[in-house]
Parts: structure tokens; sequence; C-alpha cells
């Protein structure tokens, strides 16, 4: 999988995303047009090539919900993120990327605190593999356009072969695309101010401001018991080496 830097070099001809949308137009062209999987990811597509769309009432209310909350959250997936969104803006977040924030609202990116979870590749990626291959769980599930597919793997290697396999992080679900993807700018550099370890998610209420007085419940529970070979480690941690520079 590609770093963003390379990512952000595919070019789009102008011509297909200027001119005006007309109402009713498919959602599979324009994910066609802005070559994702997802019709979500046309906003962070959008923000990759500088371009200013819309954004929807639910979109503004979350960015209006940040703002009140006096804290940047950036929710990677699989990090135990849903408990945080729910205690710190009363509410689920969608996966974006710092860049996405800093495009669409680039006063709340700068005024606010950001901070992210960061979590060990090997560990984050079983995680992952386990919630896919069923569907995601009660409170959040699998993309419909994936889900399928994903499950059809039966074991770890068929998982790992697949992402390996695949050019753009755009090409996989949010659980599968790379921690950097969504904290780091197109020079591979941190963006946001703090990057605490998973295994400090019961001390944010005294790590962050915003979040005093708060207890952080476990949410989005996905139990597995899945051993992990030393290869399977190793294929991992290469494919995430990105997000092995970033531990905290």
């Amino acid at each position: 999988m590609p770093s963003y830097s390379t990512l952000v070099q595919e070019k789009i001809p102008e011509s297909s995303v200027l001119r005006p949308v007309p109402d009713g137009i498919p959602q599979s062209l324009l994910c066609r047009l802005f070559r994702v999987q997802q019709f979500n990811d046309i906003h962070e597509r959008a923000a990759e090539l500088h371009l200013h769309l819309p954004l929807g009432k639910k979109r503004l209310k979350r960015l209006e919900c940040i703002r009140s909350a006096g804290a940047l959250f950036i929710h990677v997936p699989k990090n135990g993120g849903t408990s945080i969104c729910n205690q710190l803006y009363g509410c689920s977040m969608m996966h974006q990327t710092f860049r996405y924030y800093r495009h669409v609202t680039p006063e709340l990116s700068k005024e606010l605190p950001s901070f992210a979870i960061w979590r060990d590749p090997v560990e984050r990626f079983v995680s992952a593999w386990a919630f896919a291959r069923k569907g995601g769980t009660s409170t959040v599930k699998i993309h419909p356009s994936v889900n399928v597919l994903y499950r059809s793997f039966h074991t770890l290697d068929e998982a790992i072969t697949h992402v390996e396999s695949q050019s753009s992080p755009y090409d996989v679900d949010h659980v599968f695309r790379p921690q950097a993807w969504y904290i780091c700018g197109k020079d591979g550099q941190l963006e946001v101010d703090n990057l605490f370890p998973m295994e400090q998610i019961a001390q944010l209420p005294e790590l962050v401001p915003a979040m005093r007085g708060h207890v952080i419940p476990h949410l989005n529970q996905n139990p597995h018991a899945i051993e992990v070979t030393a290869l399977q480690a190793r294929r991992i941690r290469k494919l995430y080496q990105q997000d092995e520079a970033l531990r905290p």
C-alpha cells in the first residue's frame, strides 16, 4: 500500500470534478469520478485535491460538536475510538483524517488541541480481520462494498495478502487503512498534537483537558482469540511500517 505522498500524486482530470454536479447523480458515478469505493470517501478525496464540496447537515453538526467539546479527536478505526467519541462529543464520529478537518475548517484544526490513539499494528490488524470477517459488530458494520469479500477471508494470511495487493488506502475498508493515513501529512509527519498509546485510554481524562471528569468505557467490543505466527507478524509490520515509525 503506497504512502500518502504517493497517493496524492494520482491525478483526476479537472473536467471530471469541477463541473456542476446535477441533482440526483448516482453515488456510484461520483465514486468512479473520485476513484473511491465508498461514497463517504468523496469528501476525503476532495480534501486531497483541494476541492471544496458542500457539507451536509450531519457533517456540519459533527463539526459543531468538535468545536463545543474544545478538542479534535482523530478517530482511527480499531483503536478504541468509539467510546472516546461518545464521551467527548456525545455521538459517534466518522473516520476522517486530520487533513480533512484542516481542509473543511482550517481555523478549528489550528485553534483546538488535537489527539489520536496509536495501537500496535499487529494487534490492530488481527482485531480488524476478526471484525471484518464477521461483517462488523452490533453497533458498527463493515461497508457493504467489501462485506462479502471480507467474510470470505478464512485465514489471517488471506487478509494480509489482500491488503498487500491493494494500491491505495481507498481500495480497502477503513479498518485496514494505515494509522498514519489518518494522522500524518503528505510529508509523513505527525499532524496531531498528541498521540497516545492504546494502553493509556483509561488515563485520557487526566491527559486531555477536554475529557476531564469523563470515564472511558470500552464499547464496540470485538473479542477474538487468534494466534499470530512470527512470519505473519513480520508481514503485518512491514505492511504498516509507517505506523511502526509513529510508535509513541
